[in-house]
């Protein structure tokens, strides 16, 4: 049950998991503008190199909302992307699996979004041009029936797009 955000949406980036569970990330391409064509084949080469684990994947540790360092390749890499690109716009959005209450994983992956959103503008890309918004459980991509699928839950996206937030938010 994969939701695959359209329209506004240029790009969508869902970076799996959040925890070492072996993921990889996936990139769909939404609305084709010139900018957007071109920060979506920037980021379809950090999937592969995160498929191939020349890049670790974005990862927290279970329960917690700090960036493990090893994290912080693949954001260096989605930096340098929107410096290279700056006009565009980024959106942040954090999940979860369905372990703990609704208001804790809301609260949970906001968290990490903001975490997120941090290490981006400590790397230069100006904060006014990111949002950070927590799903919690409430959009899973699997059912939420065993621990390999938790683990695909627990999730960030990004969502690249050249509109304002109105138009895509």
């Amino acid at each position: 049950m994969r939701t695959v955000l359209t329209g506004a949406a240029a790009c969508v980036l869902a970076v799996l998991p959040l925890l070492a569970f072996g993921q990889g990330i996936q990139i769909t391409a939404g609305d084709d503008t010139p900018d957007v064509r071109k920060a979506t084949q920037e980021l379809k080469d950090l999937e592969r190199r995160i498929n191939r684990r020349d890049v670790p994947p974005i990862e927290f540790k279970f329960n917690k909302a700090f960036l493990k360092p090893e994290a912080k390749q693949a954001l260096e890499f989605v930096a340098d992307v929107m410096l290279r690109h700056a006009d565009l716009k980024l959106m942040v959005f954090g999940h979860t699996c369905d372990i703990g209450s609704d208001k804790y994983n809301i609260w949970l992956s906001q968290k990490r979004a903001e975490a997120v959103k941090s290490y981006l503008v400590e790397l230069g890309v100006y904060g006014e041009f990111i949002r950070a918004k927590g799903y919690g459980e409430a959009k899973p991509i699997v059912e939420n029936d065993s621990e390999e699928n938790r683990a695909q839950n627990r999730r960030v996206e990004f969502v690249i797009t050249a509109r304002w937030w109105d138009s895509v938010w």
